[in-house]
């Protein structure tokens, strides 16, 4: 250690060292502040300090060694070799995206897709008569797919913006030049519906100018094709598909088909028969069964490779759409996917990298625990100040009150406070239905009314799992698109768990929002049946003491003894309550009708009537009351 070290752990200053080195062999001289002593003279001083000596060694942090697998350098353009674009369709809901994807593969999508509107991402390769080749990925138009939409841009080569020629260009249009400009893709401009009474293309061209979309009309270089995909032929569908192919030449695409693979998953799901399925796009390298595959944090041999229609393949070339069986686990839509030599390797690049994931959760941990502890602090220190100065018996009797107040909840109380919390569970077919559910729950604004809780979510059918889990927090299950067996609905029935499936997601979500509603309290409505006018002021004697009466002309419905009343003067609301009589002429009634003239006193003595106050007799309602969370579509 230095001088300057060892009076800092032995909280002294430098002098005392200098004192304690005085008579020994050590020349002070020499010796500053810097100056390294050796282990004698360390040991001679802290002796002379009465202090103890306690030896530890300095801890080595051991570094994990990086293992993680990165994509490989850009390969030698001489070795390339052309491959098919890869064009993504984007536009609005319900401008005919996958109609147009139907007529050019001439099978069917839409209508198998629930509502005919798309919920999940496909990729199709579709061979054109010339013997081009286009790998077409389908995106969802819905306001709740923004991911998949930003993810179909970031693995395309060319974008096809349809816009409905009858609608012009709407929020996800614009949404999706976005996303086509951010990922620096080019749009080819599909204008569809051309055959729809009141179809204006031109009009179209020109909203699009707007947004820096300038087709060739206009002097811009953004091809633009009218077409109508519902016709029986599907109008121009050729001329759509060779600007394609013309902009694609312009491109130049070409992929390095050897070495390992690389590639992106586009949708993953879990199949009953094969397990966690992925539908993915090569970008380089051949795909082969039995080749090893990192991504995110699973692996997985290839067992099955499968195109769009379900049929075996063997290998998978660059810019071909594949589904891969034989994942460990599932991994998340967008992960890069990369092939590694072995499967000890495939398993040291997935634990390197939760590992990784693991340190910075640590790290953010830390911080929260260093914040809350600040503030456990500060809270400990003000109530120190609070109790500081005060005698003993009044200090203890202070804490004996603030024990009081927290005491444990009464079960009714409880019960109150659970139902202004919603737990749910959401299990989604594919992996992007999931996140777009979950994505949408990150909009909930309204936790004042009611807690929104997302006690955990995952892909597949509803399992036992979920069933107690949902009992265990008193919530409820949302499928979207899965199935639950028989046994786990009578599991559910038994257990009072309530399983809610869907198979659109604008139908969930109103459905979550009815169910938000139900848990928050009616609000008291009041429903006005009849009006009276007081038009003269008198008292009746009763017993020994005088009762304000009031002589009353009905004007608007009738007056109903067994109601409520209240007495308006110049507008204000002075009193609220019920008659203690309700007499017509001089007989007790029940009914005052409208035009009839009665006397009515009230039930609080002290009230004094004036002639122009008007008695409205009401009735309350209970009305449901509705979330205030808009989710925006």
């Amino acid at each position: 250690m230095t001088v300057e070290e060892l009076a800092r752990a032995m909280e002294k200053d430098i002098d005392c060292i200098y004192e304690a080195l005085m008579n020994t062999a050590v020349d002070l001289d020499s010796l500053e502040a810097h100056s390294r002593l050796d282990e004698v003279w360390i040991k001679e001083v802290i002796k002379k300090a009465g202090m103890k000596l306690k030896w530890s060694k300095l801890k080595q942090d051991k570094v994990r060694e990086n293992k993680d697998a990165v994509r490989r350098p850009q390969a030698d353009p001489a070795l390339l070799t052309p491959r098919s674009p890869v064009v993504t369709i984007m536009g609005h809901v319900d401008h005919g995206k996958t109609t147009l994807l139907d007529k050019l593969r001439k099978t069917q999508v839409a209508a198998m897709e629930a509502g005919g509107i798309t919920q999940h991402i496909g990729a199709f390769l579709v061979s054109l008569p010339s013997g081009e080749k286009i790998t077409f990925l389908d995106t969802p138009g819905h306001a709740a797919f923004s991911a998949m939409r930003a993810r179909g841009a970031q693995v395309t080569d060319i974008v096809i913006l349809v816009v409905a020629a009858d609608d012009g260009v709407m929020k996800q249009t614009v949404e999706s030049i976005q996303h086509a400009k951010d990922a620096q893709v080019p749009l080819v401009l599909a204008i569809n519906k051309c055959d729809k009474a009141g179809a204006d293309p031109e009009k179209v061209k020109k909203e699009l100018l707007a947004y820096d979309v300038v087709c060739e009309d206009y002097g811009g270089d953004v091809q633009a094709v009218h077409i109508s995909a519902l016709t029986v032929n599907g109008d121009n569908l050729m001329a759509l598909a060779e600007a394609t192919v013309a902009l694609a030449e312009m491109l130049e695409l070409k992929a390095d088909s050897t070495g390992p693979v690389e590639g992106t998953v586009i949708e993953s799901f879990t199949d009953k028969g094969r397990g966690p399925v992925t539908t993915a796009i090569i970008q380089r390298g051949t795909l082969r069964k039995g080749s090893i595959l990192v991504a995110g944090k699973s692996w997985a041999k290839v067992r099955l490779m499968f195109d769009e229609n379900g049929k075996t393949i063997h290998e998978a070339c660059p810019s071909m759409p594949v589904g891969i069986v034989g994942w460990r686990d599932l991994p998340s839509a967008g992960d890069e996917i990369l092939e590694v030599e072995s499967e000890p390797r495939a398993r040291a690049v997935v634990d390197w990298r939760k590992y990784e994931l693991e340190q910075e959760k640590n790290k953010e941990d830390l911080k929260i625990i260093e914040e809350k502890r600040k503030e456990h602090q500060e809270a400990h220190q003000k109530a120190r100040e609070k109790y500081g100065n005060i005698h003993w018996k009044e200090r203890s009797f202070l804490k004996y009150q603030e024990r009081k107040e927290l005491k444990p909840l009464k079960a009714k109380e409880k019960e109150e406070r659970d139902s202004h919390i919603l737990p749910i569970i959401i299990k989604g077919d594919v992996d992007g239905s999931v996140e777009a559910i979950v994505n949408i729950m990150d909009t909930y604004d309204a936790s004042h009314e009611c807690e929104l809780e997302l006690v955990h979510f995952g892909v597949g059918d509803v399992s036992e799992n979920d069933v107690n889990l949902a009992e265990t927090f008193r919530g409820v299950i949302y499928g979207f698109n899965v199935n639950v067996g028989n046994v786990i609905q009578k599991s559910a029935a038994k257990k009072g768990v309530k399983i809610k499936l869907h198979k659109v997601i604008y139908h969930l979500i109103e459905d979550l929002q009815e169910e938000l509603s139900s848990r928050l309290p009616c609000t008291v409505e009041e429903h006005p049946i009849g009006e009276a006018s007081i038009l003269a002021t008198f008292s009746v004697t009763e017993g020994k003491k005088k009762v304000p009466v009031a002589g009353c002309r009905v004007q608007k419905g009738q007056l109903e003894k067994q109601k409520k009343f209240k007495l308006i003067r110049n507008g204000d609301v002075i009193w609220k309550g019920s008659l203690s009589s309700l007499k017509h002429h001089k007989d007790d009634v029940s009914i005052i009708k409208t035009g009839m003239d009665c006397g009515l006193s009230l039930s609080e003595e002290k009230i004094q009537f004036q002639v122009g106050d008007e008695i409205i007799c009401y009735e309350e309602k209970q009305v449901p009351a509705k979330t205030s969370w808009d989710p925006g579509f």
